[in-house]
């Protein structure tokens, strides 16, 4: 694919494996920042309307339980005037035209996701819509003000009727409305409703494929032991156990820790757990959560004021002329950032070329420390 077209035709239909629809959707950031007179980039989301009336969003937000990919479809469908199950997220590759708009990487985080496709989503949904109306009206000799979008289907005077899918082609051909009527607060259908999570029902019956169940041909399985104490280091190693346990092909030292390479993955952990490692904690070893607590209150109570950006308002002056004060402070233990699924990540190298798998809310970091680990750009 061409890495730039022109400014307004890039929204039009391109092909791919079965002809279609496909809207092209410029999320707020690097994209838009980026721009050259007269062109765009490639855009970083897509939505696919298929003959098969399936709609698709190629979306670079991570699904990590926070229910993203509910969310980004509700905003859709609320604008094609589909039910939000019938939109369904495909991940996109990893790239920096997908960064996020407010962390500057491909990365999802910090609440940024509905924030970041608010709008553009539901004009994308918007623009897709009115195409099919327009495509609509023009197949069958109507004014569009005659032709009618409802769950998937299009139809118009006589009893004329198409379904999305049907009328994509059609759809593909016309122009993309720079500003189409987007739906206000009060008729919304889908928006500020109570949708059930789309992906929870493969989650309960099982049937939902995470990172740790790919399987790949001749593929082998690392476990990793790692330093308790961050920014600890491996002082020495026995690895004599582990090594002769049925099924270990290898043990390998790394920076922060030491893997065990094995046919299989409960071979892997199993060793991995005989190895007899002497760490070095380095200064890592005189933090705790008492210490950091202590730190927090002396900061608070130095009097000097944080910096916010942009300022807005005098807060301080506030503060000080304020009738009444109240003070509190509150002390929470340290979240851990622990998922039920074991952490892991699927890579097959060959032929100068790496080939991640695995459940990420940081592709372009994954990507980028794989790199620098191979030697690769």
């Amino acid at each position: 694919m061409s890495t730039e077209t022109n400014r307004r035709d890039f929204l039009k239909t391109t092909s791919i494996a079965t002809s279609g629809l496909m809207m092209g959707v410029v999320l707020p950031g690097t994209v838009a920042e980026t721009m050259a007179a007269g062109t765009l980039h490639t855009p970083n989301a897509w939505v696919h309307i298929a003959d098969d009336n399936s709609i698709t969003l190629i979306s670079a937000r991570s699904e990590m339980g926070q229910g993203v990919y509910t969310s980004m479809p509700m905003l859709i469908a609320e604008e094609l005037n589909v039910d939000v199950t019938k939109v369904t997220v495909a991940a996109a590759p990893p790239g920096a035209v997908y960064a996020n708009a407010f962390l500057g990487a491909m990365i999802t985080g910090g609440s940024t996701s509905v924030r970041e496709g608010w709008e553009k989503l539901r004009i994308a949904g918007a623009q897709v819509r009115e195409m099919l109306v327009a495509g609509a009206a023009a197949e069958w000799g109507v004014p569009a003000s005659a032709v009618k979008a409802e769950n998937g289907v299009l139809t118009g005077p006589g009893g004329k009727k198409a379904t999305y899918g049907q009328m994509a082609e059609a759809a593909s051909k016309q122009p993309v409305p720079e500003k189409p009527a987007i739906k206000g607060a009060k008729d919304f259908r889908v928006v500020g409703k109570r949708i059930p999570r789309t992906d929870v029902p493969a989650k309960v019956n099982g049937t939902a494929e995470f990172g740790i169940d790919v399987r790949l041909p001749g593929m082998v399985y690392a476990s990793l032991e790692q330093c308790p104490v961050i920014g600890g280091k491996v002082r020495s190693v026995d690895s004599a156990a582990a090594k002769a346990m049925p099924g270990v092909l290898d043990v390998v030292q790394v920076s922060d820790g030491v893997a065990v390479v094995a046919n299989t993955y409960w071979a892997a952990v199993k060793a991995r757990r005989a190895l007899k490692i002497d760490w070095d904690e380095g200064e890592g070893s005189r933090l705790s959560s008492d210490a950091m607590i202590e730190s927090h209150k002396q900061a608070s109570s130095s009097g000097k004021v944080l910096p916010i950006q942009p300022a807005k308002g005098d807060a301080m002056g506030a503060i000080n002329s304020a009738a009444k004060k109240l003070s509190a402070t509150y002390i929470t233990p340290l979240q851990s950032h622990s998922p039920l699924e074991p952490m892991n990540f699927t890579a097959h190298v060959s032929g100068g070329k790496a080939l991640l798998i695995g459940p990420t809310q940081f592709q372009q970091g994954a990507q980028g420390a794989t790199a620098a680990a191979l030697g690769m750009k």
